[in-house]
């Protein structure tokens, strides 16, 4: 994807990190006719040999794009995060407004896991979301020979790691005073991804308090 230099996440664990914490990913592959589909669905990241990484995921079998992923087809995973647009009345000077995002890409090859091999990544994808439930469930709790029968429906795949690209687009680009202004204004909107926004900003930024009678905003 195209990243501006100073929008670049270029830290693998921050990265990996990224993707732990957004799993619900785009899988992108591209069919025989060259026109690409895409399958919107839970990808983890898991550990192979060696501090190596795939990532992992799994597909209804009756989708096409199931039958692309057998073949060490080339795919994209597009993992997200917060977003939001960012108003130009928020600076203290005439620009034009944006959006602010931040966003995982992984390209790599595909292959499909045996049933031993999705059975254990069923474990441990439903002992992974279900560890803050009140009352958690898990494949010995639906019983394996339960398990086994709803893996007849579908595929599940893993995928190598071959690029890796972070785009962290925050207003890094604006003044201390302008930065501070954006964060405040997000906060101001009540939206949820617009919080987390503001949050991962100012994360990244520390900013002193200004006093209170002054306007950040114009």
């Amino acid at each position: 994807m195209y990243i501006p230099k100073s929008f670049q996440e270029t830290d693998r664990e921050v990265l990996f990190q990224f993707i732990r914490n957004n799993s619900f990913a785009l899988l992108v592959s591209t069919g025989d006719d060259g026109i690409p589909v895409a399958t919107h669905l839970p990808i983890e990241l898991m550990p192979i040999a060696d501090g190596q990484f795939q990532l992992v995921g799994h597909l209804a079998k009756a989708n096409p794009q199931g039958k692309l992923l057998a073949r060490a087809t080339p795919s994209l995973a597009i993992f997200s995060g917060a977003h939001s647009y960012i108003s130009s009345s928020w600076y203290d000077h005439v620009n034009v407004p944006t959006w602010n995002y931040l966003s995982v890409h992984v390209t790599g090859q595909t292959s499909i896991l045996t049933n031993e091999e999705t059975l254990d990544f069923l474990r441990q994808q439903v002992d992974n979301y279900e560890a803050k439930s009140a009352c958690p469930v898990s494949v010995e709790s639906m019983t394996e020979a339960y398990v086994r029968r709803e893996m007849r429906g579908l595929v599940a795949f893993s995928m190598t790691i071959d690029s890796l690209q972070g785009a962290a687009k925050l207003s890094q680009n604006r003044d201390d005073r302008n930065y501070k202004a954006i964060i405040s204004e997000l906060r101001q909107t009540g939206d949820a991804n617009a919080d987390a926004l503001a949050d991962e900003m100012a994360a990244r930024r520390p900013l002193p308090a200004s006093p209170s009678n002054v306007n950040i905003t114009s």
